[in-house]
C-alpha cells in the first residue's frame, strides 16, 4: 500500500508542480535579447556548463529544485553555443492523443538533445517534428535564435514566426490567440514595452525583463532566477531573486572553454534577504524530514482509521445482537478526525501553491478543513476529560492531530 501510495504521490507533484513563469525575445537593429523569469518556490538553483564534443554543439542551462524528495534537478532554459535557447512554460493542460511513428520522450531528456543538435529555429522544428510531443499535456516550449526566430510548440500546436517581439506567459496558444485578451497582467506590461519600440539594448531589454518578473508581498515569493540572453554575443545575463542590481555575466565560449562545471546559483550573489525569509519558511516541499514526517503521520492516520472504522461496525454488530456495547459516537468522531487529517496532509503533500496562496485557492470549502479539525480535536480533549477509560483511541487521535493543526496555524491556514 506504501509503495503505491507513493506512486501516485509522484504523479501527483509532476502534475502540480507548474509555476507562472514569462520570456521575450526581441529583434531590432541587428541584435537579439531574450529574457526569461523563471518564477518557482526553489531554494536551491545552479547553472551548467556542457562543452560540445563530436560536432555538438556545447550550452549553458539553468535549473532549479525545491529539495523535496520527488523532485530532481531540471534543466528550466538554456542556450547553446550557435545562439539558440529554450525555456518551458506551464500552460493550462490539454491531453492529445499519442503519433504512430513518432519517438518518445519528455522534456528533460528532449532539450539537451535538442540543444546538442541544431543551431536555429529551422533546424529545431524539423528535430522536434520526429518527436511526439503529447508529453507537453500542460507546457510549451518556447525556442529563439540569434536571428530573431521563434518557435511556440505545445503537443496540439506549433506557431513560427520572426516578428521583431514575442512575449509570452503561461497561456495555451493557438495560431489566432488574441494576445491581447491574454488575462496576465506583467505579461501585457512587457508587451506593451515591446510594442511601444523599447531600445534594443541591455538596458531596453532588461527593463522589459524586469516589468515581467514577479514579486508577490507574501515573503516576496515568485522569480527565482532571472536570465537575459544576447545569442547573437554568446552572452547571458543571470539576475537572482528579482535583485537586478546584481547581474552575474556568462560569456558562453569562455566558460565552455573551462570544461564541464557547475555553478550554485544563490552563493553567485550577495545576501538577498527576501530570499532568506524564503528559505527559513518550513514547508515540506523544502525540508525533506518534514515530507517524510508528514507523510508517517498520514500513513498511521490511515490505518488508526480503518481501525476505528473496524471498532465502529463491531460495535453496530454487537448492538444488532443486542449485546453490551460501548457508546459509538466517541469511535465515530476520531474516525472523522483521521479522515481529515489524511485529507488535509494529503492536499500538504501533493499541492505546494496552499503554503502561499492558502486552501481557498485549490477550492474555497477547503479553507473550513482546519477548522473541522480543530472542532473535532476540542471535542475529543474534552471527550478525554470526562472518560479516562477512553484514553487508548483518544489520546492516539489528539497526537496525530495536533501537529496538523500546528502546521495549519504556522502556514496561515486557521485565523
Amino acid at each position: 500500500m506504501v509503495i503505491r501510495l507513493l506512486i501516485v504521490l509522484q504523479l501527483l507533484l509532476v502534475s502540480a508542480q507548474a509555476m507562472a513563469c514569462t520570456a521575450f525575445v526581441q529583434h531590432a537593429g541587428g541584435r537579439t535579447f531574450v529574457g526569461n523569469n523563471e518564477d518557482s518556490w526553489c531554494i536551491e538553483g545552479r547553472v551548467r556548463f556542457v562543452p560540445g564534443a563530436e560536432g555538438r554543439y556545447g550550452a549553458v542551462y539553468f535549473s532549479t529544485r525545491t529539495g523535496h524528495p520527488f523532485r530532481e534537478w531540471a534543466d528550466q532554459i538554456g542556450m547553446n553555443e550557435s545562439g539558440l535557447v529554450f525555456d518551458g512554460l506551464a500552460i493550462q493542460p490539454k491531453e492529445v492523443a499519442a503519433l504512430p511513428g513518432k519517438k518518445h520522450s519528455d522534456f528533460t531528456l528532449l532539450m539537451p538533445l535538442l540543444m546538442e543538435h541544431c543551431a536555429n529555429i529551422s533546424e529545431a522544428v524539423i528535430f522536434l517534428a520526429d518527436h511526439d510531443l503529447g508529453f507537453l499535456h500542460q507546457s510549451m516550449i518556447f525556442l529563439a535564435d540569434a536571428q530573431g526566430n521563434h518557435a511556440v510548440l505545445q503537443n496540439d500546436t506549433v506557431i513560427v514566426g520572426h516578428d521583431p517581439y514575442l512575449a509570452l506567459g503561461n497561456w495555451r496558444m493557438a495560431c489566432n490567440t488574441d494576445m491581447d485578451a491574454v488575462p496576465i497582467p506583467r505579461l501585457q506590461q512587457g508587451r506593451t514595452l515591446l510594442a511601444e519600440g523599447v531600445a534594443p539594448t541591455v538596458p531596453g531589454a532588461l527593463s522589459v525583463l524586469q516589468g515581467m518578473r514577479s514579486c508577490r508581498e507574501f515573503l516576496g515569493n515568485g522569480t527565482f532566477f532571472s536570465t537575459l540572453f544576447e545569442p547573437d554575443q554568446g552572452r547571458v545575463r543571470l539576475y537572482f531573486y528579482h535583485d537586478f542590481e546584481h547581474p552575474v555575466v556568462f560569456d558562453l565560449q569562455e566558460e565552455l572553454a573551462k570544461g564541464e562545471h557547475v555553478l550554485d546559483i544563490p552563493s553567485l550573489f550577495p545576501p538577498n534577504a527576501e530570499f532568506e525569509v524564503l528559505k527559513a519558511y518550513r514547508t515540506p516541499f523544502h525540508q525533506r524530514w518534514l515530507f517524510w514526517s508528514l507523510f508517517v503521520l498520514v500513513i498511521a492516520a490511515i490505518l488508526f482509521g480503518i481501525a476505528c472504522g473496524l471498532l465502529v461496525l463491531w460495535n453496530g454488530i454487537l448492538r444488532l445482537r443486542r449485546k453490551p456495547a460501548k457508546a459509538t459516537w466517541p469511535t465515530f468522531v476520531v474516525g472523522l478526525t483521521m479522515l481529515l487529517i489524511v485529507a488535509l496532509v494529503g492536499i500538504f503533500l501533493v499541492m505546494e501553491r496552499v503554503f502561499y496562496f492558502g486552501l481557498g485557492d485549490v477550492h474555497p470549502a477547503l479553507v473550513v478543513l482546519p477548522y473541522l479539525l480543530l472542532a473535532a480535536s476540542v471535542v475529543l480533549f474534552l471527550r478525554l476529560r470526562r472518560r479516562r477509560e477512553e484514553r487508548w483511541t483518544l489520546i492516539p487521535a489528539l497526537v496525530l492531530a495536533l501537529p496538523v493543526l500546528a502546521g495549519a496555524v504556522y502556514w496561515g491556514m486557521v485565523l
